[in-house]
């Protein structure tokens, strides 16, 4: 077994400034970002010898498909191979129960970096995982061992703590990390290409006040159309400004900004963090980016990105201290019906919500879409619909009744590939091609309450839904609902008409957040409190790892010279940081 020497220096990593995208890099104590020299092939020697009694070839097995699935991003090609015993100069995964690696009874698994100090270049990186744990092979089951080894290869590959639920980055265990999703792969790629050829870019710098104040550590969310969903999360730097590149074109975006709510499971960098900017100083509402345009309130705007508008510069992006909602929203609830398509809208979005009163009185909101007017002829065009509530831990399960002339149907809560309950919607229905009156859909949105809702469920438990905690959750009970005409290209679907989206210069204009002032990041803080930090409501939370300092030659894991390895990892606990320094 590798045995090195090891002092604890968490605070001193994540003291330094990090370059946000719709991801957190490794960082050096010098600011360099940790990541593997170009062209590397990095080989991953798997012992498999546990004592869940899972079979050693099986877990060689479950990390080569990891590594596959990493693989499909920019980074450094990965390959796995079978190996009996952990060598100094190579990267190894292997259990163990040395306590040296496993600082609390809580830490599940730990990736051991070591790279130049003088480049941030990595040299190896090893992935221990604790052997005293009993761990399953089968995905969906609790605790996959596939899920530990793809959040632990992450952070081989130079990735930090991600607050995107069900992305392996994701700072908990939860059931499906072993599939990278798009916020994780993308991290990847933007680390080892920073200025991809292709793709869409979107940027702007959340702020607040008249005095346009930046925001630092700022949730910003991208919602993408066609997959109905958050695809990529970020936090604002201390100047306000967010950023993702490398983004799929021929979508619609949307943004939505919130406040760190858990900021105990962030890394040091945003402990400074501060979220009451708005009257009596109470802290300011998630709220998605709209236009100046009083007509539009309650319309989120979206941002188309294709070959021809690829690169979209939001401008300030205000936070606000309410939710905004559409100026005939309460009247057409009223009157039972609001139409939100016509000649001048193939396509929209629109922010509903019900309080639990509305629940419990059984109220729904009826939305008219009438495409009558759409040339369908051409047999290729869908109605693409997206009610999207998890994404926002809005806590409250909904249904989506569609009905027209031909067909009624239901969308409701459904299981996805990773065995992980979903609560948005999603339904794509083909456009009648022969009669246009066939193209009039009413749309019946309907709440249910989660604790009526969880006692028909197969997941006997919220924490399934939202994994983020009940801390997280806002008390507003709101939805995002997407509308756009769809195009099947044969292997491609993309959108083919929506509204016309066309203005983008941020919120200048209209700032709210009266009370926003400047905050520094914990780098330019002369002191930090250390110790441990709990919380009573973050039972289950993960925390970030140790730095220790290897003796290091330049070359290998032996020598003069003071090289530094990351040791970040997964947990369960009640503790979220632990700073305090030790030798082992």
């Amino acid at each position: 077994m590798k045995e090195k020497n090891k002092k604890n220096l968490c605070l001193i990593l994540f003291l330094l400034s990090i370059d946000i995208f719709a991801y957190v890099h490794q960082r050096t104590p010098d600011g360099q970002k940790s990541m593997w020299p170009e062209g590397s092939q990095i080989t991953l020697h798997v012992n498999g010898a546990n004592s869940s009694e899972i079979a050693s070839q099986e877990i060689v097995a479950i990390t080569q498909d990891i590594v596959d699935r990493w693989n499909v991003s920019d980074g450094p090609n990965q390959s796995v191979v079978s190996s009996n015993v952990a060598l100094e100069g190579r990267s190894d995964l292997y259990f163990s129960t040395n306590s040296q690696f496993f600082a609390s009874s809580s830490v599940l698994a730990v990736t051991e970096t070591v790279y130049n100090e003088s480049n941030g270049k990595i040299i190896e990186a090893d992935i221990i995982i604790k052997d005293s744990i009993l761990f399953t092979s089968t995905p969906g089951s609790d605790p996959y061992v596939g899920d530990l080894i793809s959040h632990e290869v992450g952070h081989l590959l130079g990735m930090d703590h991600a607050t995107l639920p069900f992305s392996s980055m994701f700072y908990r265990l939860v059931r499906g990390q072993n599939t990278p999703t798009f916020d994780d792969t993308l991290g990847v790629s933007r680390l080892y290409n920073p200025t991809p050829s292709s793709g869409g870019t979107l940027s702007g710098i959340v702020a607040g006040s008249q005095e346009k104040v930046p925001v630092f550590a700022a949730e910003v969310n991208l919602i993408s159309s066609i997959e109905g969903r958050v695809i990529a999360s970020t936090l604002t730097e201390q100047d306000g400004s967010f950023s993702f590149k490398g983004l799929p074109l021929n979508d619609v975006y949307y943004v939505f900004i919130k406040p760190p709510k858990v900021l105990s499971s962030l890394t040091p960098f945003y402990q400074t963090a501060r979220t009451g900017y708005c009257t009596g100083f109470a802290s300011y509402k998630g709220s998605f980016f709209e236009t100046c345009n009083n007509a539009r309130r309650g319309f989120p705007q979206g941002i188309p990105l294709n070959s021809s508008q690829s690169d979209i510069d939001l401008g300030l992006v205000t936070i606000k201290c309410d939710l905004n909602t559409a100026i005939d929203y309460f009247t057409g609830r009223n009157q039972g019906n609001l139409t939100l398509a016509n000649q001048d809208r193939n396509g929209d979005s629109i922010t509903g919500f019900f309080t639990e009163t509305d629940i419990q009185s059984n109220q729904e909101d009826i939305f008219t879409l009438d495409l009558s007017h759409i040339d369908a002829s051409s047999g290729d065009l869908y109605l693409d619909l997206s009610l999207i509530s998890q994404d926002f831990q809005s806590k409250v399960a909904y249904s989506m009744e569609v009905q027209s002339n031909l067909f009624t149907l239901n969308f409701d809560a459904s299981i996805d590939g990773d065995f992980n309950p979903n609560l948005n919607l999603k339904g794509k229905i083909l456009l009648d091609s022969t009669n246009s009156l066939n193209n009039i859909f009413t749309i019946r949105i309907t709440p249910k309450s989660m604790e009526d809702f969880l006692l028909t469920s197969p997941f006997g438990s919220q924490s399934f839904y939202f994994p983020d905690f009940s801390t997280i959750g806002d008390s507003r009970f709101f939805y995002q609902f997407i509308f756009f005409i769809g195009k099947n290209n044969g292997s491609t679907y993309s959108v083919s008409s929506h509204y016309n989206y066309r203005d983008f210069r941020g919120n200048e204009a209209c700032m709210q957040a009266e009370k926003t002032y400047g905050v520094s990041s914990a780098a330019n803080v002369a002191s930090v409190s250390t110790g441990r930090r709990t919380g009573a409501n973050e039972q289950g939370a993960l925390a970030c790892g140790t730095i220790a300092f290897i003796d290091n030659d330049g070359g290998g894991p032996s020598g003069g010279n003071t090289a530094l390895s990351l040791v970040l990892g997964l947990f369960f606990s009640l503790v979220i940081f632990r700073f305090n320094s030790q030798t082992s």
